[in-house]
């Protein structure tokens, strides 16, 4: 996985839902295996894998819905851009940094963070930072 690049959920879905590992899933979709891992203890991803375990398990598969459950799952777990959603973002501050400098930093993490949801957003801070 490049460092441009974005974990597609969809497809470890897809590879999980058809019952392979999460190293498989994991490889398929760009991201770790202890991603994988992570998103599996996620109750709306759990959910959305029992939904297309299930679709996947009938016979005859029908593509069809497959397909269309993998759509409605991509929009259900892309991350929120509402400005109610919670965000962690971890910022290194040096001992003794003075409180002006840790708001500087927390400041410009809050937005880089912001920034990889945002497209428009992602230009102004490159641009800031020139």
């Amino acid at each position: 996985m490049t460092s441009a690049s974005r974990p597609d959920k969809t497809t470890a879905l897809l590879w999980l839902a058809a019952g392979k590992t999460n190293r498989v899933a994991a490889e398929a979709a760009g991201a770790s295996p202890s991603t994988v891992s992570e998103w599996r203890r996620n109750p709306a991803f759990a959910e959305e894998l029992a939904a297309l375990t299930e679709l996947y398990g009938r016979k005859p598969l029908d593509g069809t819905a497959l397909l269309a459950r993998l759509e409605e799952a991509r929009d259900r777990l892309a991350p929120s851009a509402s400005p109610g959603g919670v965000r962690k973002v971890r910022v290194r501050v040096p001992a003794g940094a003075s409180q002006a400098e840790v708001r500087r930093r927390v400041a410009r993490a809050a937005v880089r963070s912001l920034a990889r949801e945002v497209p428009a957003l992602k230009e102004a801070v490159v641009s800031d930072e020139r």
